[in-house]
């Protein structure tokens, strides 16, 4: 009689947990995500991070203290920066950056600006003829997220060597 109970317990345990299996429906998505039309705007800079590559590179840190990465947003008054894209036809077309009493963060005021892939971008190309910047896209602020994200790297000027680096992220104005 145990036996026979046993083995109706274990199928009804199989029963259940096959039943409970099931699979969902699949819903939509929804709308593709546009990455690009999202740069359109004005951003203010609202926080600054620097990394000490070689630091982080050779695991340096003082007692319990990371010295590798410093939110170093407040040193200077880098919430002054601005920076507008706008667009022409569905495009990138110019750019201004207002850098208030920030340093500048991009060295060029205004000009034109062009994207390395036109619907997932990875860097945008800031252009005034002769000088060129390039940034790094971080992060797009697409659906909820209102926050832009871009990095910039210093490189020894000789070896190449990457020294520091920077993480800006922007709120859309």
């Amino acid at each position: 009689m145990k036996k026979i109970l046993k083995n109706m317990s274990v199928a009804v345990s199989l029963v259940a947990v096959l039943y409970a299996c099931k699979p969902d429906a699949y819903k939509t998505v929804g709308l593709p995500v546009d990455a690009v039309g999202s740069l359109s705007g004005t951003w203010r800079l609202t926080k600054v991070t620097q990394t000490d590559e070689n630091a982080k590179n050779n695991g340096f840190t003082y007692d319990a203290i990371n010295i590798q990465t410093a939110d170093i947003t407040n040193v200077f008054p880098y919430s002054d920066f601005k920076i507008t894209f706008n667009f022409a036809n569905g495009t990138p077309s110019t750019f201004t950056t207002l850098p208030g009493n920030s340093p500048k963060v991009i060295k060029l005021a205004s000009g034109n600006w062009s994207l390395d892939d036109p619907k997932y971008p990875q860097v945008i190309t800031l252009i005034n003829a002769p000088d060129t910047a390039r940034i790094t896209l971080g992060a797009y602020p697409v659906a909820g997220a209102t926050s832009l994200k871009i990095a910039s790297q210093k490189r020894d000027a000789v070896s190449g060597k990457l020294l520091v680096s920077y993480s800006y992220e922007f709120t859309k104005q």
